[in-house]
């Protein structure tokens, strides 16, 4: 049974990449059966494995763990749901609120914790581990690198819809040059045409899996320097710089910095590792081609469009005085609505996105708050992250409920109205202080009480291996808190729930493991 166990757990952290297809979230697909295919799927490898998993647990008191936390967060959940029921806002119905939507919502976050639970017992060979980092390395960079050399990528920030079905609108989402194009002067602004995420659902989702597979990638190259791990080393790096999200772009490169410090730290101090001088140069000629690289892609060029967009909306002096006056004075003393007639008729001369305006939260029940927004400075007014987030504070503002801090106003609700682009942050809106008790915390307080482990047990627990995952999960984390979409989406939940239930295994290792460790460690010293 436990053989079964591991090869499904395989197969499906194996199949996550296939599952984040960006079609399979779009109508008709997504609304054909009422939830993405993939969601569907997934629910059913996690039955299959919770099955799996009951038929192999050899201490059956752990059941009654499960389910004092289930209980636990049943009645969460009955806090939860008259909490946001009870929500008031100045738009008509309210967000859209929905208790089987919200109820949904909480199993999926109890997907990744299961995961945890799943993988710390599930064994791997280092071969065996070796095969899952390369083989998701090829799906999710080797196809975002193909698909931009073959010009067929979806765009990372591409959002021009036309109308038809999903065939007829992938030419407004497709990208209109590859990384070729990047070093070609007159392509040096085009950023929105030259992002590319392969087929994947979300750029920020997709950059944060790129992050936290790239020590794993590092990993593997140290455990196995051949030309094939070499290879697909350099074709994450690449696919990090192509996906044009500063966090991927960056990220990668702070952490081959980093990893080149813990390979000598390992090679010298610890001596877990042999020292290879060719492996060295590799790690650091990478290093140095990744930043030379990086000065040409999306990530960069996208600063440098933003500021000529900014520079290019700005009126001239006279029209923004003129501008100026007539919105100091229609705030003052403008009729309801005068104030909603002036914001749509300037929103674009104030750089106002007019999706933000008419549909995230309409202007015309909140004129206002809009008025407010078009005093603020034009770059604060363009980060639609600071924008999106300012939005949330006035609707909680208005709802006005000191219940919300603790269960929150719901994730749906949320959702419908279009979520926060940082993590931990949003699920404190959506699910409150306590849901994220939780929900949440047990990652963070996961990472830090096995950070502690390894290092009070320094010389059996810390190993490159435990390093290499521990910094993984970490980075991903980051990566959530800056740009968002990552603790709410499968994709990269899943993932991190694996590879952080591979290190409780790490830590935690079964005592036959141990006994051998310390045996040769012996004969080693001995020697």
């Amino acid at each position: 049974m436990a053989t079964k166990l591991k090869r499904c757990v395989f197969i499906f952290v194996i199949l996550q990449p296939f599952l984040d297809i960006f079609w399979l979230y779009q109508p008709p697909i997504a609304t054909f059966l009422g939830m993405s295919p993939a969601t569907l799927i997934r629910l059913v490898f996690i039955a299959v494995i919770g099955v799996l998993y009951l038929l192999s647990l050899r201490n059956k008191k752990e059941l009654w763990f499960y389910g004092g936390y289930l209980l636990l967060l049943g009645v969460y959940f009955i806090f939860h749901q008259r909490n946001a029921m009870a929500f008031h806002s100045l738009v008509p119905g309210n967000f859209g609120y929905s208790t089987f939507g919200e109820l949904f919502y909480i199993v999926r976050m109890l997907v990744p914790l299961f995961m945890i639970v799943v993988a710390a017992r599930t064994e791997y060979t280092d071969n065996q581990f070796e095969h899952i980092i390369n083989w998701l390395t090829i799906f999710f960079s080797g196809s975002i690198v193909l698909t931009n050399v073959l010009r067929i990528s979806l765009g990372s920030y591409l959002r021009n819809w036309g109308t038809g079905n999903i065939f007829q609108q992938y030419p407004h989402q497709r990208i209109t040059g590859t990384i070729f194009d990047w070093f070609r002067p007159s392509q040096t602004m085009d950023f929105y045409g030259m992002a590319s995420k392969g087929f994947f659902n979300h750029a920020n989702t997709t950059g944060a899996i790129l992050v936290l597979l790239t020590p794993l990638v590092f990993y593997v190259v140290v455990k196995n320097f051949n030309w094939k791990n070499s290879i697909l080393m350099g074709v994450h790096l690449l696919a990090c710089q192509e996906l044009g999200t500063k966090a991927a772009g960056y990220g990668v490169m702070l952490a081959l910095a980093a990893y080149i410090l813990v390979y000598l730290f390992f090679a010298f101090v610890k001596k877990e590792v042999h020292f290879n001088k060719y492996l060295a140069l590799f790690f650091v000629v990478a290093l140095f081609a990744t930043y030379g690289l990086s000065r040409f892609a999306p990530s960069v060029n996208r600063q440098a469009s933003e500021e000529v967009v900014e520079k290019e909306m700005k009126p001239t002096k006279k029209k923004t005085k003129h501008l100026a006056k007539q919105l100091d004075q229609i705030t003052k003393t403008g009729t309801r609505k005068q104030q909603i007639k002036f914001i749509n008729k300037y929103r674009d001369q104030f750089g106002l996105n007019k999706g933000f305006v008419t549909k995230t939260y309409p202007a015309k029940y909140d004129p206002q708050f809009w008025l407010g927004v078009m005093h603020w400075p034009a770059y604060s007014r363009m980060n639609y992250r600071y924008l999106q987030m300012q939005i949330w504070r006035r609707v909680s503002a208005i709802n006005n409920n000191s219940k919300d801090k603790l269960f929150g106003f719901g994730y749906i609700r949320l959702n419908n109205m279009g979520l926060i682009e940082r993590d931990f942050v949003s699920q404190y809106y959506a699910i409150g202080a306590v849901g994220m008790l939780l929900l949440v915390a047990p990652y963070i307080l996961l990472i830090l009480f096995l950070g502690l482990r390894m290092l009070f047990r320094f010389r059996d627990l810390f190993t490159l291996k435990n390093v290499t995952l521990i910094m993984g999960v970490i980075m991903a984390f980051a990566i959530s808190l800056y740009a968002g979409y990552v603790l709410d989406y499968l994709t990269a939940t899943i993932l991190v729930g694996f590879f952080l239930g591979q290190l409780v295994l790490g830590t935690f290792p079964p005592r036959q493991a141990t006994d051998r460790y310390a045996f040769d460690r012996s004969h080693e010293l001995g020697r």
